[in-house]
């Protein structure tokens, strides 16, 4: 295949576009769901935003409204030795009660379960009601237009960038979110997970927010980004993929090449799995399957 060298083309050009990119913010801004037209034109842009008064969760799930509605449900989360464990949701919000770290990460099944009390046509307005090639392979192919995420306070998480973007709608709990973008050339460990890109942190370099409950953010596909909890929170994820045109910027071409080219199979693979995270997190299977260096990221990251 001869495409593969499209990756590294211009490679000065493409450097001063991703840092260009990183660059457009000096700060996240807080947005009024009042403001449409500033909402619509900050994500035209395509830079991080958050939305305040978004009255996104009318229902009010909270863990309390989990406990009673869904305990019955059988999820998969990481324990305390990051290892991935099936469970039922009941006795795992029991156990967090007690105060066990626990991640409930990218749970598509529970997700599921609750979309219909969100507002998916709010995030549609946004996006134009666009409609792409990779919306229709996760939303009706996979079914994972909604994705929960619930931690523990002193989770980690990898700084990770993929694919798709996100709005994220936060339930419960205050969560401390950095954000960032980079180049192919600055990013670390580009081919440790089948999917996903993986870097080291860089906090000096990083934008911070604290997302409030009630509030939304919206995070675009390749922007890199992991989290710090200091207390139990719940959030709610609309997953959806940008327009090719977006692809095909300078700055974000040479990372969905290198994925498109480099690792077409395990994007497929993850966008039809079942679940959200090919065992994303599990220290058990990282253990078999990586090296020492690899193993010494991976620990200060709780494996995910």
């Amino acid at each position: 295949m001869q495409a593969t060298p499209a990756i590294s083309t211009h490679p000065s050009h493409e450097k001063t576009a991703a840092k260009a990119l990183r660059h457009q913010i000096a700060a996240v801004p807080h947005i009024d769901a009042l403001d449409t037209a500033r909402i619509r034109e900050t994500f035209k842009r395509k830079v991080p935003f958050i939305i305040e008064n978004a009255q996104q969760n009318p229902h009010n799930v909270d863990l309390a409204y989990l406990e009673k509605h869904h305990s019955d449900l059988d999820v998969t989360c990481f324990n305390p030795e990051s290892r991935s464990e099936h469970i039922t949701l009941g006795p795992l919000l029991q156990r967090i009660k007690a105060g066990e770290k626990y991640r409930l990460r990218a749970d598509v099944f529970l997700g599921r379960q609750l979309g219909a009390l969100f507002q998916a046509k709010y995030f549609q307005k946004i996006r134009n009601y666009a409609f792409t090639l990779m919306d229709m392979i996760l939303h009706f192919f996979a079914r994972k237009k909604w994705a929960v995420f619930l931690s523990t306070p002193s989770c980690k998480m990898s700084n990770h960038a993929h694919i798709n973007s996100v709005f994220v709608v936060q339930l419960e709990g205050r969560k401390t979110w950095h954000l960032d973008f980079r180049g192919l050339e600055d990013i670390e460990h580009k081919d440790l997970y089948p999917y996903d890109f993986l870097a080291e942190k860089h906090p000096t370099d990083e934008l911070e927010i604290t997302l409030e409950p009630g509030q939304v953010l919206y995070l675009p596909a390749y922007w890199f980004h992991y989290t710090d909890t200091d207390e139990v929170t719940l959030s709610m994820h609309y997953l959806f993929a940008e327009p090719m045109s977006y692809y095909f910027r300078p700055a974000i071409r040479p990372l969905f090449f290198y994925e498109l080219f480099r690792r077409p199979l395990g994007m497929m693979k993850l966008a039809l799995a079942r679940n959200n995270e090919i065992g994303f997190g599990d220290k058990a299977l990282w253990q078999k399957t990586k090296n020492d260096s690899e193993l010494k990221f991976l620990e200060q990251n709780d494996y995910s």
